[in-house]
């Protein structure tokens, strides 16, 4: 039995704990129940807010993998909202005065307004720190940050930006980024699928790529924003941070550019620019300007863009800190020549006789130049330097078409009217060869006598080249169904019943209304060196992931093959050869006087200068190489590497700006000497001596070092 105090004990014990269990029930009531009524209602108050931190854009490289447009971090004077509120207006505009002052005197030009108005932009979140100086110094890091007391809320923090270390090098093709729109965004985010955790979302005050690389790769190129989740008060105050999701930068992409040659068309092309302007002219001549121009290289075997060369040109780094309204006028303002204008693929310009191509291809293909058509292409004809149209009705001077020559005639087949840039030749194939064809469709709704324009559209004038880059102009192949457009849209006061043979004569040396881009031209010469592929130009030849895994390749891209036949080819390429190589060539002078013996690395060119109102003529110059022929270093199955174009506005003839602007270029790639880029940082050590190889260009100053 268990004795009376044992008993007790073990009531007791019961009792103890059967209270305790009380004791306990009533503190989850009153406690905890309380706790998780408070939890409940900060709940209802407190909202969690995702705050967005803009990922680094992918890198920009040329095609041997050097970089052309990278990222550096930078110092930015930030405003905190949450804290600037605050303030008194009085003592809020005080404050901004103060911090214009110091930025100001830090060496960036601020003005209290433009603090005022980034404070008041609401494209930024209220939980953002707003941007009013991007890139200071440390002397200003140090100066805000000992006196937190006169500025309540101003924080300077890190930020990555573009940099770019070849300075205005392919300005135009890379193009640069601006703050979105809110048209960009909402049309951006309408593509996104929010679900996805890698999404690539924007805000308002984020950048995205206005032109260029920059634009049409903005997909790859942008990164994956971090997020920081922050939990605010019903008086949105900041209550407490929460995980944080860092960024992920975006792809590199690899362009097909040759930065070297890049940076040497861009030198010989300023340089030539200058000679044409200090050129001597004869009385009554008009000025020759020469303040813009371009130059594109295609590799013919493949249609990538080896440079494409724009002047004048402008700095993408202006864009990093926010370029002003009057900075931008100037850009795209035409006193100033439109530096923001890429004019290899937005200048159209008539091509003179580097039209000639086109117009003796077509000749061959549709039998204006053959056994039945108006003569053999070895026959000859006598050039007098003018040409009177057979079946003009008119006696006037519009049947009359003159050229430049002057001699007292001379005997050409097709090889020496192309060598010698004979018009009179062309114009007959015009008018007594096409002219005179059937001008009613035939049963593939083609004209026969407007064979030229389409061959010309075969050759890729006319429409876009298919290059990635946005904005490209098609140029104008004029024809009947042009005219009746152009009168439709007001355009032209005559509509296709007014086309008549003067419009073809002129056609078929590169004039009239025949508007073509720098690119197209190139494209096309490109397309005649390889047997007649005509490929879409390719911008890019990968794209990369941060860790350089290889995401996306970029091969030829044929829009249709020609099939030119070898009995076609050899005759316009023999004159094209002769251009540059042999007595009488339009280019042979030039060709002749460059460092290089064209028998080692033979050049198929011809000249072009193409008329303007008013003004000097536009100077232009396409070519391909190297060709086999025989004599040459060159061997049989050499299939020319590469197509180039050289167009100068306001210059002289072709002969005198453009094809010594060519003949340079191409010196550089016979010789394997093309110059080094230098970078800006390479340049400055070199004009301090630091560096000794002269052997380099100064991108910054167009200039060999």
């Amino acid at each position: 039995m268990i004795d009376g105090a044992l008993r007790m004990r073990v009531f007791a014990f019961i009792a103890l704990v059967l209270f305790g269990g009380l004791v306990a029930r009533l503190w989850y009531l009153q406690g905890l129940e309380a706790q998780r009524e408070e939890l409940q209602q900060r709940a209802q108050t407190n909202v969690l807010e995702e705050v967005y931190e803009e990922a680094p854009r992918g890198r920009i490289l040329d095609r041997n993998g050097r970089v052309i447009v990278d990222n550096k971090v930078v110092e930015v004077v930030t405003i905190d909202r949450g804290i600037v509120d605050e303030l008194d207006p009085v003592e809020r505009d005080e404050m901004f005065l103060r911090l214009a002052i110091a930025i100001s005197r830090s060496g960036r030009l601020t003005k209290v307004g433009d603090i005022g108005d980034q404070y008041g932009d609401r494209s930024y979140g209220p939980f953002e720190r707003v941007p009013v100086a991007i890139d200071v110094n440390a002397e200003l890091l140090v100066f805000l940050g000992e006196r937190q007391d006169q500025f309540p809320g101003i924080k300077v923090v890190q930020r990555t930006v573009r940099s770019y270390p070849y300075g205005t090098t392919a300005a135009h093709l890379l193009g640069y980024v601006g703050p979105i729109t809110r048209t960009e965004w909402e049309a951006r985010n309408q593509l996104i699928d929010p679900e996805d955790p890698d999404v690539k979302t924007y805000q308002l005050n984020h950048e995205i790529g206005k032109t260029g690389v920059e634009l049409i790769f903005e997909d790859e190129l942008r990164g994956v924003p971090g997020t920081r989740f922050i939990e605010v008060d019903a008086s949105r105050k900041v209550v407490r941070e929460y995980d944080y999701v860092p960024p992920v930068p975006g792809n590199d992409v690899w362009l097909s550019i040759d930065l070297d040659l890049q940076a040497l068309a861009e030198h010989e092309l300023a340089t030539g620019l200058a000679t044409a302007r200090a050129r001597t002219l004869q009385d009554g001549d008009p000025p020759n300007v020469a303040a813009a121009g371009s130059v594109v290289a295609v590799d013919s075997r493949n249609g990538d863009l080896l440079a494409m060369a724009s002047f004048p040109t402008y700095e993408p780094a202006d864009f990093v800190n926010g370029i002003t309204a009057t900075q931008f006028r100037e850009l795209t303002s035409e006193d100033n020549f439109s530096p923001i204008l890429n004019r290899a693929i937005q200048g159209t310009y008539a091509p003179g006789s580097t039209f000639k191509l086109v117009t003796a291809l077509a000749a061959l293909q549709e039998g204006v130049l053959g056994d039945e058509g108006l003569r053999r292409p070895t026959d000859r004809y006598l050039d007098t330097g003018a040409y009177t149209y057979s079946n003009c009705l008119l006696e006037s001077s519009t049947c009359l078409f003159s050229s430049p020559y002057t001699g007292g005639g001379r005997q050409v087949d097709l090889t020496a009217a192309l060598r010698v840039s004979s018009d009179t030749y062309f114009y007959e194939i015009a008018g007594e060869g096409f002219w005179t064809r059937s001008s009613e469709p035939d049963e593939d709704g083609i004209r026969p006598d407007e064979g030229i324009q389409l061959w010309a559209r075969k050759l890729g004038f006319g429409v876009d080249s298919g290059l990635q880059i946005p904005y490209e102009r098609s140029g104008a192949v004029p024809d009947r169904d042009y005219y009746d457009r152009q009168f439709d849209a007001g355009v032209f006061a005559v509509d296709g019943s007014q086309w008549f043979a003067g419009a073809t004569i002129n056609l078929s040396i590169g004039q009239g209304e025949l508007l073509v881009t720098p690119l197209q031209l190139a494209n096309s010469y490109a397309t005649f060196a390889n047997g007649g592929a005509l490929h879409q130009p390719n911008v890019a030849v990968r794209v990369t992931d941060p860790d350089g895994e290889t995401v996306r390749e970029f091969g030829p891209r044929v829009l249709r093959d020609l099939e030119i036949p070898e009995e076609f080819q050899a005759p316009v390429e023999e004159g094209l050869l002769g251009a540059t190589m042999d007595a009488g060539g339009t280019a042979t002078r030039v060709f002749g006087q460059a460092d290089f013996n064209v028998w080692n690395w033979p050049v198929a060119g011809k000249t072009g200068t193409a008329e303007v109102d008013g003004k000097a003529d536009t100077s232009l110059f396409a070519a391909y190489g190297p060709v086999y022929r025989p004599g040459s270093a060159v061997g049989l199955d050499t299939v020319p590497e590469v197509a180039l174009a050289v167009v100068m506005e306001e210059s002289g003839f072709g002969s005198a700006s453009a094809a010594p602007v060519a003949a340079a270029i191409f010196e550089h790639l016979a010789t394997d000497t093309v110059p080094v880029a230098r970078s800006l940082n390479e340049t400055a050590r070199y004009a301090l001596g630091l560096v000794g190889d002269d052997s380099q260009m100064s991108i910054s100053e167009g200039v060999y070092g």
